[in-house]
């Protein structure tokens, strides 16, 4: 069965010719068809929605990224609680194909929340390791795709220092992934990344003081055509036997799981006994 997610996409109306268009169709491929448009600096709610035919939320006078980025993850938390996924996706880069199907056979890290851009730094994290998620070098490089189960939006939501940013006046309203990863981190949490990125990056701006460099082009990123289920999903921590393999699975299948694999356990003890 399908996970509910909810999905947001904040943007600007200078990016609204490119390279917005080309994001909404590889996202449509990836299997996300009906992101929330989160357009900041703009009143003019109807013609977007008929543009890209897409609901759509304004925001004028502009808030800025790291406001709309916020508000945008609040909004669809209010919209949709029971979600079990919560996407925010920024509006410059491809991903593979049939990703969201893949995200969902993938064993989401308890604790953590996930960056599909595995950036350059974290490039010595991945490398030689099988397809899979891994916990990044937790410096909150990149916010171009991120997912967060339920739990970790609430702990997000929750946190006083990200509460607390826009009082930062020199950084208070930029560098989102930096303050995502700083609140994740004093919780208790861990940002994950992908080998390989799942996403990347395709636009020139760059909405802040950043260089280029930023957003250097992933180097593992296999190509906008590649099928993500081609992959095989693995754990991003050591393989457990017996009923220790599903400690890490949502607590709504591991009972689940426990209980069959105790039962057919049993069987086989005793058809071996037979």
């Amino acid at each position: 069965m399908s996970l509910k997610w909810a999905t947001g996409l904040p943007t600007i109306p200078a990016r609204r010719a490119d390279p917005l268009p080309r994001t909404l169709a590889s996202l449509k491929a990836a299997g996300f068809d009906q992101p929330r448009l989160f357009v900041d600096g703009v009143k003019d709610v109807e013609s977007w929605e008929a543009e890209f035919g897409l609901e759509v939320t304004c925001r004028h006078p502009a808030l800025r990224i790291a406001g709309n980025w916020t508000l945008a993850l609040y909004a669809l938390y209010i919209r949709a609680p029971e979600a079990a996924r919560f996407a925010i996706f920024q509006d410059d880069f491809v991903p593979y194909q049939n990703l969201r199907l893949y995200l969902e056979r993938c064993f989401y890290p308890e604790k953590g929340y996930l960056n599909l851009f595995t950036f350059r730094d974290n490039e010595p994290v991945i490398a030689g390791k099988p397809d899979g998620w891994y916990p990044s070098n937790q410096k909150g490089r990149g916010a171009l795709a991120l997912v967060f189960n339920r739990e970790a939006v609430l702990t997000l939501l929750t946190s006083a220092h990200m509460v607390g940013r826009p009082m930062t006046a020199d950084r208070g309203w930029q560098v989102v992934d930096g303050g995502i990863v700083d609140s994740m981190r004093k919780a208790g949490w861990r940002e994950y990344v992908h080998a390989p990125t799942l996403v990347k990056h395709t636009g020139d701006q760059i909405s802040t003081k950043h260089k280029r460099n930023h957003y250097e082009e992933a180097k593992t990123f296999r190509g906008e055509d590649y099928d993500a289920l081609s992959m095989t999903p693995d754990m991003p921590y050591p393989r457990r036997l017996g009923a220790a393999a599903y400690e890490s699975y949502p607590e709504e299948q591991r009972a689940r799981l426990v209980a069959d694999w105790e039962s057919e356990m049993a069987a086989i003890r005793k058809a071996m006994a037979e």
